[in-house]
């Protein structure tokens, strides 16, 4: 911003009397930082406003001249051209300040005057003003509340329309803006603010005169009493006092007449007389609780409105229901507040049972249950209804809506029992006849099919992952095992080389393997190819390779790079990775259309997708990685297909079908591979899952080994050139043509457990 030298801003925003009250309140929603702002207001109350760090708002103090002092340097600055000027000052000081301002106000400068008393207000600010357009703006709540949902804002213009600017800050407030004529808002005014104020402080004038004591009063008060001389304490006091004055200054000869034949009893000397008697006939103490009682029925009597109005504000999906019934209950969203009556869009359409709600996805839904996907609305008397607590809206959808009926498949740890997985997704918020339908055992890992009804205002995909996230969480599968390392406690940061990119089952292992050694893994290394991997392998850095899958056996090729590799390793331990298998396209169309195009993944994802590629006879075409994988698919001048893990939809890519995999999903094992002395010796040398880990080129030289029962355990993969990975019991037996990896905790099958909840 500009400023210094009485230097004109342009497109300026000029709030006067910014600090308190009315002028505080616009101040707050106005000045935020969209367009250069200043905070007016005299030098003993602009103290309390701050300037806004980036220059675009500050604070001013009105010079006689019109112009203004910015506070923090003494800057002189003026209105500029196309400025919105808001004056919030008290009625008998308008039109001295108008009249200051109106030498620096271009001929197009929008004022607002903010008054009790439109008609003579605006009459005499109309000369003052220039061209501009000219609103007056009556804030019928208290200015200095926190939330003001269902309250109004009175506006009387040149304009037919108010100013959108106006409309905004209410509305985004919670607030509702009306519009009217001046002399209507005065007439009402002589109701609304003169008349209650007179008949509550003729109504207090004559309890304080009562022969009764004012504390024995208070002591014995009724429910009604208790509202109503509560609700004297807001008449009488003085905050209230300059708005009400100014009305009475207007209207208060008419109010007084409407009051004469029912007060007799009040002072003839005067309203504001009467009000200072009154006021000093309570003590401090009994003033604090009447004050306190009036809020509180105030608050109580707004409270609905205010409800409604934050629902409006808020755009939620509420339930509406008459008053002291359980009859119908209306759901939707509210679309309009006024004073009497609430307007709801009706969004739950079709019979109890087989609902549907039109909004966000219920309206596909709605589209597969075949219910009308017309939105009518309904109007309501505001006194006649009530707003459902969330509990009681969730309730009425169960029983409203229909349930969508999906079967979900979960793979899990293989000790996990299917009833145990049913259990967990019954506790899913949103779901209904959950029931298991099938378990398949395999090694490693059970499969669970899982039938649910997912209510129809859910995003049935969406839910399903969800519940896919919750199943997972409940049951961890096992990160693996190693020996501990062999440097000292204070010194347990390792690098962890794996089969890059990122994103891939090698990555998991990766960060897996951190956890089962017990180490801070200072760096994944992603490396291009598995001998990449091995030569990564130094003091400091050990890595992960994979050796087997539950689904397709040995993995060639780590034992072919293992073989190759010269330097010598010591492999420590294992990490177990889940794999399943989604298919991801770029365009989400129908499988069908995908037949004969290329299908891309890492040779173990192909491997393990036999069927699904042949189901739709796709086109297997090997990639470094499943990563990769992914990007040629996106990059493909033809359709094409990826498979790769879990959760990977993203950069343009959809999930197609889930769950390709052959065996339901499988389990690969990575062997912890370290330089010679990484790790620490197994200290308990009868532990029965400590195996010796070999290798060699030729199936034929690991006979020996197995030959006479030598092996008290062995399981021996293969692949079809004959290379092979041998796990025996075996620990010192050595035999020609064959590369011992070391001696590590090996299980036969993999390790499960069951996370204990908390």
């Amino acid at each position: 911003m500009a400023v210094g030298g009485a230097e004109a801003v342009e497109g300026l925003l000029v709030v006067v009397g910014a600090a308190l009250g009315p002028g505080r309140w616009f101040a707050d929603r106005l000045a935020d930082g969209s367009r250069p702002a200043i905070l007016v207001d005299t030098a003993a109350t602009a103290s309390g406003l701050r300037d806004r760090d980036d220059g675009v708002t500050v604070v001013a103090v009105m010079d006689d001249d019109g112009a203004f002092t910015r506070v923090v340097d003494g800057a002189r600055i003026t209105p500029g051209a196309a400025a919105t000027v808001i004056v919030a000052v008290p009625v008998a000081a308008m039109t001295a300040v108008l009249g200051s301002l109106a030498v620096h106000l271009a001929p197009e400068t929008d004022v607002v005057v903010v008054t009790s008393t439109m008609a003579t207000t605006l009459e005499a600010s109309r000369p003052l003003v220039g061209g501009g357009a000219l609103w007056g703006a009556h804030l019928l709540f208290d200015p200095n509340v926190t939330v003001v949902d269902g309250q109004s804002v009175y506006v009387v213009g040149d304009r037919a329309e108010p100013p959108r600017w106006l409309e905004d800050a209410v509305t985004a407030s919670g607030g509702v803006l009306r519009s009217g004529t001046a002399q209507e808002h005065d007439a009402a005014m002589a109701t609304v603010q003169a008349t209650t104020h007179r008949a509550l402080v003729a109504f207090a004038d004559a309890v304080t005169r009562s022969d009764a004591d004012l504390e024995t009063l208070w002591a014995l008060r009724t429910p009604l009493f208790d509202s109503l001389f509560g609700l004297t304490a807001r008449a009488l006091d003085p905050r209230q006092q300059a708005a009400v004055a100014a009305v009475q200054a207007v209207s208060g000869r008419e109010a007084g007449r409407r009051l004469a034949a029912s007060l007799r009893d009040l002072d003839a000397d005067g309203f504001e007389s009467s009000v200072a008697r009154v006021r000093d006939r309570m003590t401090g103490t009994l003033f604090e609780e009447l004050q306190a009682s009036a809020a509180a029925g105030i608050q109580a009597a707004q409270a609905q409105r205010r409800g409604i109005a934050r629902s409006r504000r808020d755009g939620r999906v509420v339930g509406l229901r008459r008053v002291g019934t359980v009859g119908p209950v209306r759901v939707g969203r509210i679309v309009d507040v006024s004073p009497t009556r609430v307007e709801l869009a009706v969004l739950l359409v079709g019979p109890a049972g087989r609902a549907a709600l039109l909004d966000g996805p219920g309206i596909d839904n709605a589209q597969r249950l075949g219910v009308s996907m017309t939105v009518r609305k309904q109007s309501f008397g505001l006194g006649h209804i009530e707003l459902l607590t969330q509990a009681e809206l969730a309730a009425v959808l169960d029983e409203q809506l229909a349930f969508l009926g999906r079967d979900v498949r979960f793979l899990v740890p293989e000790s996990v029992a299917g009833g145990g997985v049913a259990r967990v997704v019954a506790q899913f918020d949103g779901l209904r006849d959950v029931r298991l339908v099938d378990e398949v055992v395999r090694t490693g890992q059970r499969s669970v099919v899982v039938h649910v009804g997912i209510r129809a205002d859910r995003d049935v995909e969406a839910t399903i992952e969800a519940v896919r996230r919750e199943v997972e969480a409940a049951y961890a599968w096992p990160v693996g095992v190693a020996e501990t390392l062999a440097r000292g406690s204070g010194d347990q940061r390792l690098d962890v080389a794996y089969l890059g990119p990122a994103g891939t089952f090698s990555e998991a292992a990766a960060r897996q393997c951190a956890t089962s050694v017990g180490i801070e893994a200072g760096n994944l290394v992603a490396c291009a190819t598995f001998p990449d991997v091995l030569t990564a392998v130094r003091p400091g850095t050990i890595a992960v390779l994979p050796v087997s899958s539950s689904a397709s056996g040995l993995v060639s090729r780590s034992v072919e790079a293992l073989l190759a590799h010269e330097r010598p390793l010591a492999a420590s331990g294992v990490v177990d990775v889940a794999v399943r298998f989604d298919a991801y396209t770029v365009a989400p169309r129908p499988l069908e259309s995908y037949r004969g195009a290329p299908v891309f993944s890492h040779p173990q994802g192909l491997a393990q997708c036999t069927r699904f590629i042949a189901r739709w006879g796709l086109v297997p075409v090997p990639t470094d990685s499943t990563a990769a994988a992914l990007e040629l698919a996106v990059g493909s001048e033809v359709p094409a297909v990826a498979l790769g893990g879990v959760g990977l939809a993203s950069g343009g890519l959809h999930v197609i079908e889930r769950e390709v995999d052959d065996l339901s999903g499988s389990i690969t094992r990575f062997v912890v591979l370290g330089a010679p002395g990484e790790f620490a010796p197994q200290r308990d040398g009868s532990d029965p899952t400590l195996r010796s880990v070999r290798i060699g080129a030729r199936a034929a030289d690991a006979l020996p080994l197995l030959a006479g029962g030598g092996a008290a355990f062995a399981e021996l993969l293969t692949d079809d050139a004959g290379r092979f990975l041998l796990i025996s019991s075996a620990v010192g037996a050595e035999a020609p043509g064959v590369r011992l990896l070391g001696t590590l905790p090996w299980s036969p099958r993999t390790p499960v457990v069951r996370v204990p909840s908390s």
